[in-house]
């Protein structure tokens, strides 16, 4: 193939690129909009949200992830999308990332300081990209799941850990535990709507039963 042909080819794919990305612009919806749609989906409210890479520490999901972290009136929620296709057309692989820990399974919320992320088993995940947060500290979020085993969550959040901490901390003092009645269809970890024979959540892992 001659030069002309490489530039002919070229030029298609960033016509493709620009086709897609005019047609995911059609598709936006307002942050208003967003968020009203995720209180209806979780029956919730909204308290504090950010833009944060999850690092680790949650037992079914491995893999560092950018996406959102939202704290609701019971819940604190992170949830991954998928990032559209570049401007040649192609999108890298991904996988869905959601997970909930209920206000009441959350034992401390903890600063933690780069030096300490570092020596940790995640250090090696914090080279590979810039940080988020201003400071050199990351968010560890402590809590028990449905086993009674406990976890430390590492997120590097846009909004400063000490606003984390002041909010968590009021949101967890104005909640009363309740009972949560386990709806059908629903999975209890994630929101997810599932079918009612299935044993293990599709989107979290979950066990159902």
């Amino acid at each position: 193939m001659n030069f002309f042909g490489y530039l002919l080819i070229i030029g298609v794919l960033l016509l493709v690129g620009i086709f897609w990305g005019t047609k995911r612009k059609g598709a936006q919806v307002s942050v208003a909009e967003f968020w009203q749609e995720k209180e209806r989906e979780f029956g919730e409210k909204r308290i504090l949200s950010s833009f944060a890479r999850y690092i680790g520490g949650h037992p079914r999901f491995e893999n560092m992830t950018d996406g959102l972290l939202f704290l609701m009136s019971k819940s604190l929620w992170f949830e991954n999308f998928e990032k559209g296709p570049n401007i040649f057309g192609f999108a890298p692989p991904f996988e869905k990332v959601v997970f909930r820990i209920p206000l009441h399974c959350i034992r401390s919320v903890e600063s933690v300081s780069e030096k300490e992320m570092i020596a940790s088993e995640f250090g090696p995940r914090l080279f590979r990209f810039h940080r988020l947060n201003r400071a050199p500290v990351y968010l560890g979020v402590r809590y028990v799941d449905e086993w009674d085993k406990e976890h430390t969550l590492y997120f590097d959040s846009m909004v400063d850990i000490a606003t984390w901490q002041e909010e968590l901390d009021k949101a967890r003092a104005s909640y009363v535990p309740e009972e949560e009645h386990k709806q059908e269809g629903v999975c209890p970890s994630c929101g997810k709507r599932v079918a009612p024979d299935f044993l293990l959540c599709p989107y979290c892992g979950r066990r159902l039963s």
